[in-house]
């Protein structure tokens, strides 16, 4: 898988991939991960290079050669375990908090995915994206007051953001979009419907204005299942 690749990498600069992975699949043709908006460009905001411990980054791709098994508990339980080794080595090891995500989904442990979760916004405590991932966990637990919280953080960092972001920005639609799914997740559906009214206008056709379409009226039950489809 490509976007597996580009997880598995140790250097990121994936503003450019940073959206949309409504599905990816395995041969098993069982959906491993489905977060919809899993925003990678939070794994491109490291603004200084981190070396990372060689051993946690030997025991991340040996959890990773696990993915094409992650239909198996066992299999799944193991990447989790050599990724918890890999953060335990070094605590500032992102991809092995990022990785782990999709292992700790497969099994529905979403009080350790949110754990994960909360350990990645301490190394990137700006990226909108992560606590719109905490927020859906939380749903997951039905921990609505945690939920709600995580929906407004994110969203008062979307709107900061694009008050002083250039429209030619390459990210300026990914957090335009984000900014709509913490409305919608917050049930402020009318604004969150006309700002992507509104925003489909200023798009070029292709895949991103069909995304922002596909999102107008969408509920937050709905948006949830669409993070949440495979499980």
């Amino acid at each position: 898988f490509y976007l597996m690749q580009i997880i598995n990498q140790e250097i990121f600069s994936v503003t450019k991939f940073s959206i949309f992975t409504f599905y990816y699949k395995m041969t098993t043709q069982k959906i491993i991960l489905v977060f919809l908006l899993i925003v990678l460009y939070s794994c491109g905001q490291n603004s200084a290079k981190y070396k990372v411990n060689k051993n946690a980054v030997n025991l991340n791709k040996n959890a990773m050669e696990l993915v094409k098994y992650i239909s198996n508990t066992d299999s799944a339980q193991k990447a989790i375990n050599l990724l918890d080794s890999a953060t335990g080595i070094d605590s500032n090891y992102y991809l092995g908090y990022f990785n782990k995500l999709m292992f700790l989904n497969n099994l529905k442990q979403y009080d350790k995915a949110i754990s994960a979760t909360k350990s990645l916004i301490k190394l990137r405590p700006h990226a909108h994206d992560l606590y719109i991932l905490n927020g859906v966990f939380f749903e997951k637990v039905n921990d609505s007051i945690s939920s709600k919280g995580c929906f407004e953080k994110s969203l008062a960092i979307c709107n900061s953001v694009l008050d002083t972001m250039n429209l030619s920005n390459m990210d300026y639609e990914m957090i335009v979009i984000n900014k709509a799914v913490n409305l919608i997740m917050l049930s402020k559906n009318a604004e969150a419907n006309g700002l992507l009214n509104k925003f489909s206008k200023t798009q070029q056709e292709g895949k991103m204005k069909n995304i922002t379409l596909s999102m107008i009226n969408l509920s937050k039950k709905q948006l949830i299942e669409l993070y949440y489809s495979g499980n």
